[in-house]
């Protein structure tokens, strides 16, 4: 359903869910339902014990409404995902109280989605709590954003949560949580088996503590690969403490610290010392709406120098101040050109630096990122050998006598599918290949003569 619905068209819906039915999946996301009329739908769920899914958004809902849906979730047995998404309501303590305690008879929950539901008290986070803590909840998935939680009902969801070790992905976006919440909330999950948590739009700008623990947890919690920390006023001393409660232990693979403005150098430095870490497996790395700036830019690109699980670093050219030189260290990562080894040994993974339109980002940066995109068994190093080594240098080789002579033909061999990437005809690749093996055999004429001998007898 995506319409308005009103109390005689409720009725009708009640009536049709009062029959017995087949129905696996009910969604009324979108409608514009009152109290009066949601009663009157979700009553006669109860009848309804083959539901699995059930998706309620609606406006305006008081106490009648959610005391009706949790009397009716007593009856479906088999419901695994209830999404109950609710503006401009107000959840009281009872009507908290009624849905959790209807959801302890649907044992095969998996999925909650709670947004907007707001809880006044801590009794109302109480009862969530216990339902946490009840023998046969099994949440995976648990949405708790925008419900006005602070660091008071954190601490008293924190037992509930310890109990949950299935929980996989919990989002917390835009509740009030901070330092000591935090350090409440981290207490919580230590027994979960965490991928993805959400602190979107949370108040941790004096969060030194909580977010050393947290840094701690996401060490210790091995599935954790998604964490945002968006717009959560982070300073650099957060941001810190945060690197080092992971003691150089970094296996997220997407971090974002978008819009926390008061994270600057000195932050990003710390942060950057993390991708050398052996088992770094971090592939996103978001910070729209930070002031980057040159200083931020070479710590960044510094700490990238050897790491090879980064594939995106994204942020927007209005905040960031980079100039030439920024751009420069970011350059010298993607391709070194000072020697053909250092143009080996550069980057070849990064294949996204800066916002997605790309009118700002420099033609030769553009170049490798787009290389490092197409990579295939080392495709991007020798595309950048080509384009930055017209005239290669084989002096470095000669000191291995002959023995590199082959590998030196062989590899002209495999560049050769990829001259189109550089824009390099043919002919001028073969006048290349050729200057570089007589350059080879000039660098040791006796030798060569001497092998020529050896070959005739």
């Amino acid at each position: 359903f995506d319409f308005p619905i009103d109390l005689q068209c409720a009725g009708n819906i009640a009536l049709l869910l009062g029959q017995r039915s087949t129905w696996k999946e009910l969604n009324f996301h979108g409608t514009a339902l009152d109290d009066e009329g949601f009663v009157e739908i979700v009553t006669p769920l109860r009848l309804q014990p083959q539901i699995e899914q059930l998706w309620l958004s609606s406006d305006n809902i008081v106490r009648d409404g959610y005391v009706a849906l949790g009397n009716a979730l007593k009856g479906c047995l088999n419901l695994r995902k209830l999404h109950l998404e609710v503006n401009n309501s107000d959840i009281d303590d009872e009507g908290m109280h009624a849905v959790a305690e209807g959801l302890k008879h649907c044992h095969n929950l998996t999925s909650l989605n709670l947004y907007g539901n707001l809880i006044v008290t801590e009794e109302g986070s109480m009862s969530l709590s216990t339902l946490f803590q009840s023998d046969n909840c099994r949440l995976e998935y648990l949405d708790m954003s925008r419900m006005n939680l602070d660091d008071d009902e954190m601490a008293v969801l924190a037992p509930g949560l310890a109990s949950l070790p299935s929980l996989k992905r919990f989002d917390l976006r835009d509740n009030f949580i901070g330092d000591e919440g935090l350090q409440h909330l981290v207490r919580g999950l230590v027994n979960c088996k965490l991928e993805k948590l959400d602190l979107n739009g949370n108040t941790l700008m004096n969060s030194v503590s909580g977010m050393r623990s947290l840094g701690t947890l996401v060490r210790r919690t091995t599935n954790m690969r998604s964490l945002d920390l968006s717009d959560c006023h982070l300073n650099d001393e957060g941001l810190i403490s945060f690197v080092e409660g992971m003691a150089n232990c970094c296996r997220l693979k997407e971090l974002y610290l978008a819009h926390n403005r008061s994270i600057t150098a000195s932050g990003l430095e710390y942060l950057s010392s993390l991708f050398g870490a052996e088992d770094c497996t971090m592939c996103t790395l978001f910070l729209y709406g930070i002031n980057i700036g040159d200083d931020g830019a070479v710590a960044l690109a510094n700490g990238l120098i050897g790491n090879k699980s980064m594939k995106s670093l994204s942020f927007d050219f209005l905040t960031t101040s980079i100039t030439a030189k920024g751009w420069a260290a970011f350059s010298k990562l993607l391709c070194d050109t000072s020697s053909v080894n250092n143009t080996y040994l550069s980057n070849h993974t990064l294949a996204h630096v800066g916002g997605y339109v790309m009118h700002y980002t420099p033609e030769d940066i553009v170049l490798y990122l787009k290389l490092n995109e197409s990579q295939y068994h080392g495709a991007a190093a020798i595309c950048k050998i080509l384009h930055s080594h017209p005239d290669i240098d084989v002096t470095p080789l000669l000191e291995l006598n002959l023995k590199c002579l082959p590998q030196v033909v062989a590899w002209f061999e495999k560049a050769k599918p990829y001259l189109g990437k550089v824009n390099e005809s043919t002919e001028v690749f073969k006048n290349r290949q050729l200057s570089a093996v007589f350059k080879f055999i000039r660098g040791m004429p006796l030798l060569a003569a001497d092998g020529f001998r050896r070959s005739q007898n």
